[in-house]
């Protein structure tokens, strides 16, 4: 069955995931790559959206062959962009159970970020960490939506791929683990540090920085040698040159 109506319930619930907070109620988030959705395959599909072109067309026989049908639905070209968010879709989206998860580490590398708001950023920063093994990237809770479209679609499939976990200033102070804040003064240069197991480097804000709360609470301090003429980096850049001195002896 083809749906054709805007009214239809599971439209406007499908539709109602692309806002945040309908996302959280639900603890769904949907994917519109189909390679990301390909590389995903080994997570469980909650639903699949396929515009009606795309399904006569057969277009994505390879995801949907393992699929349960009863989980595919299919929506008339003339509805099917409301249930996107990228600006042109090639005719499916996937929605996916949250993966993040809870905090038990006893050992590792891992990153802290301190309010990204970005959702490029974040997404940027969770690609970086799959790409050199990181063991886990940590989300503070005012941080942007890890659910975010773009955060996901910046993250391509990485985001199924890297520990991910959510976590307050006060509960990673708490932590048996070594908090390094990236401070341009009375620090050390990430080219002599040297990274250990038990490490949580902490990146800051695109604006303000790291908090003065993390600051005061820091057991070390670390910055990237730049050029004087530029004063800082992009948190997204920042993140990836810190992610490569801390496994680059692992890689």
């Amino acid at each position: 069955m083809i749906i054709t109506s805007k009214n239809n319930d599971t439209y406007k619930f499908l539709k109602s995931l692309k806002e945040k907070k309908y996302r959280q109620e639900h603890r769904l988030f949907m994917v519109e790559k189909p390679v990301v959705i390909e590389e995903a395959s080994e997570c469980e599909v909650e639903y699949i959206a396929l515009s009606e072109f795309s399904y006569k067309e057969n277009k994505f026989e390879n995801i949907l062959k393992d699929i349960d049908k009863d989980k595919i639905l299919i929506f008339s070209d003339k509805i099917f962009d409301g249930l996107c968010d990228a600006k042109t879709s090639p005719g499916i989206i996937a929605y996916y159970k949250e993966i993040h998860r809870e905090f038990n580490e006893k050992n590792g590398k891992f990153l802290y970020l301190d309010d990204i708001r970005e959702p490029g950023n974040l997404g940027g920063i969770i690609r970086s960490a799959d790409a050199f093994k990181l063991d886990g990237v940590i989300i503070s809770e005012n941080s942007c939506d890890l659910y975010n479209p773009k955060t996901v679609r910046s993250s391509m499939s990485s985001i199924f791929k890297v520990p991910i976990y959510f976590m307050s200033r006060e509960s990673l102070v708490n932590l048996d683990f070594n908090i390094i804040a990236t401070s341009l003064d009375n620090s050390t240069s990430t080219r002599d540090y040297e990274f250990k197991d038990k490490d949580i480097v902490v990146i800051g804000n695109e604006a303000k920085g790291v908090s003065n709360f993390l600051m005061s609470h820091a057991n070390s301090f670390l910055n990237i040698p730049i050029s004087e003429n530029v004063d800082s980096l992009n948190a997204n850049v920042a993140a990836s040159i810190i992610i490569y001195e801390m496994m680059k002896w692992i890689m």
